[in-house]
């Protein structure tokens, strides 16, 4: 159904948006301010499209017609993350995941049906938790942040730091505590994932993909791989 300021038309059964634009904003139905960026992101989309096809013309008919990601990336929401930029990867290759500091709870029902999806069904062969520097999740549950959904959502990391107190507070400097606790997060939702019934059922049906831990550098671009400590 529409909202405020949206006309439906009815085209072969089907009820499409007649608008141009989106719905709400200041004043429910009220004109949209000039946004140059937003309004690029279209034009952006059809030179993309252009550059594929200039390349590939059958580009996006093969695009369409399956998808056969070999990677499972679980990622921070932070926008300065590219994944397939930031990987050399092409769309179809990666499938993913991301959330506020890149969370892989056993009662996220979000979060176990992707897993559970690229595991069963895709079949992925590895499996990566990336943290990253600098990161706002970290520093939201080192300062204690409470309230609103956010609050709620970085309780099990607040617990986490709580856990790790003595060691984060011999750290010296905040970004530096921060980015510890990056790192023991990743550890900890890579063993949520060890624990998981998508991945015992993978790793019961000798189909277990190799799982790993990452962090991304924002400072330099890199990655790199961390040790992960042995889980049974």
């Amino acid at each position: 159904m529409g909202g405020p300021g949206v006309r439906l038309e009815r085209v072969g059964g089907g009820a499409v948006s007649s608008t141009s634009g989106g719905v709400g904003g200041e004043g429910s139905g009220s004109r949209r301010r000039h946004d140059p960026a937003f309004e690029a992101l279209l034009a952006n989309n059809r030179e993309w499209v252009r550059e594929q096809l200039e390349y590939d013309p059958h580009y996006f008919r093969k695009l369409a017609e399956k998808q056969k990601p070999w990677l499972l990336f679980i990622g921070c929401s932070d926008s300065r993350m590219n994944v397939n930029h930031m990987l050399g990867t092409r769309p179809g290759e990666v499938f993913i995941h991301r959330n506020i500091a890149n969370q892989a709870f056993s009662d996220d029902p979000n979060f176990q049906a992707v897993l559970e999806f690229a595991l069963q069904h895709l079949h992925v062969r590895h499996v990566v938790v990336a943290g990253h520097t600098r990161c706002g999740g970290t520093r939201a549950a080192l300062a204690g942040m409470e309230g609103g959904a956010v609050g709620a959502w970085l309780t099990p990391l607040k617990e986490l730091a709580a856990r790790h107190r003595e060691e984060l507070a011999a750290i010296p400097g905040d970004l530096e505590r921060q980015n510890r606790l990056a790192e023991v997060n990743v550890q900890v939702q890579v063993a949520n994932i060890l624990q998981s019934p998508p991945y015992r059922g993978a790793l019961g049906a000798g189909d277990a993909p190799e799982l790993h831990g990452w962090i991304l550098d924002l400072a330099s671009g890199l990655i790199r791989e961390m040790e992960l400590p042995e889980m049974g």
